[in-house]
């Protein structure tokens, strides 16, 4: 009779914790439905190759479809990339997020004539269709082409990052210091902050300096994105001290204000960057890519 009991305890204490364990996480595979994934989503891309680096593309849109078999088709056209088309799409469920993968097309072409190249996708999708990311893959183009869609608006710092080309005044005690050709890189660091640098330029005559900026604030603003931050670097064996300011237009243009003291210098030097719009105000960045 006792082993009766204690047999019975036992498969009682095994239920008991086998559901337990069941409520530690909800990583089970749970029922499809691919029904709930249609749609079309909005988002942004940034694509990547042997070339370049997070070249970023804004108002993207990708279109889900599904199918009679558990599968679903996969849409994408790009102004730059090219229509990518994907058909019989795995799914499968893992808690309350769907994975996608599959592999497809792209028609890509220049000056009319257009060429198919082989693509393969994976993705990771909400059940709710709160968030979504989709990685396309084309081996043969460029080395290598990957093009990672993002749900959702472009982070203010992202939208910034590049570098840009235009001419830098200086200034001392509102004394034009003569105006240089050079460029300035925006680099992503998080969704709201970027490192500011300049190329290296001449002060004073003949001091040399080159000026950078961390952790710099961005923020949207009328038309466009505001900068804030400090300086505290050092150029050369000089520590610079001072603050940037400016504004990164919607259309590309830049304009960002250092104000910098070298050193024990009495007096800051003021110096104005200014980018004109690319390509007559497209509203693409000189060169995009920033978080490389």
């Amino acid at each position: 009779m006792k082993k009766i009991i204690k047999a019975i305890s036992l498969i009682a204490f095994s239920a008991a914790f086998t559901a337990c364990g069941d409520n530690g996480g909800d990583t089970r595979e749970t029922e499809v439905n691919v029904n709930d994934m249609a749609g079309t989503y909005a988002g942004y891309t940034l694509a990547s190759c042997s070339y370049f680096q997070d070249m970023l593309a804004e108002d993207q849109t990708i279109t889900v479809t599904a199918g009679t078999d558990g599968t679903v088709s996969l849409g994408y056209v790009s102004d730059t990339w090219g229509e990518f088309s994907f058909s019989g799409c795995t799914v499968t469920r893992t808690g309350s997020e769907y994975s996608v993968s599959g592999t497809g097309i792209t028609e890509m072409g220049m000056g009319g004539s257009t060429s198919s190249y082989d693509a393969s996708v994976s993705a990771t999708i909400a059940a709710d269709k709160t968030s979504a990311g989709f990685i396309f893959t084309v081996p043969s183009v460029m080395g290598g082409l990957t093009i990672e869609f993002t749900q959702g608006e472009v982070p203010s710092a992202l939208a910034v990052a590049g570098t840009y080309s235009g001419s830098f005044a200086l200034s001392v005690g509102g004394s034009s210091q003569g105006t240089e050709t050079l460029n300035c890189t925006i680099t992503y660091k998080t969704d709201s902050t970027v490192d500011i640098a300049l190329d290296e330029f001449t002060a004073m005559g003949t001091m040399k300096f080159s000026l950078s900026a961390e952790d710099v604030a961005v923020a949207e603003a009328a038309d466009g994105y505001s900068l804030s931050g400090e300086i505290d670097t050092v150029s050369g064996e000089t520590k610079v001290t001072g603050s940037v300011s400016g504004t990164v237009g919607s259309d590309g243009t830049a304009e960002i204000t250092f104000v910098f003291t070298p050193g024990a210098m009495p007096m800051s030097i003021t110096g104005v960057f200014t980018s004109p719009a690319p390509d007559g105000g497209n509203g693409d960045s000189a060169e995009e890519g920033g978080n490389e």
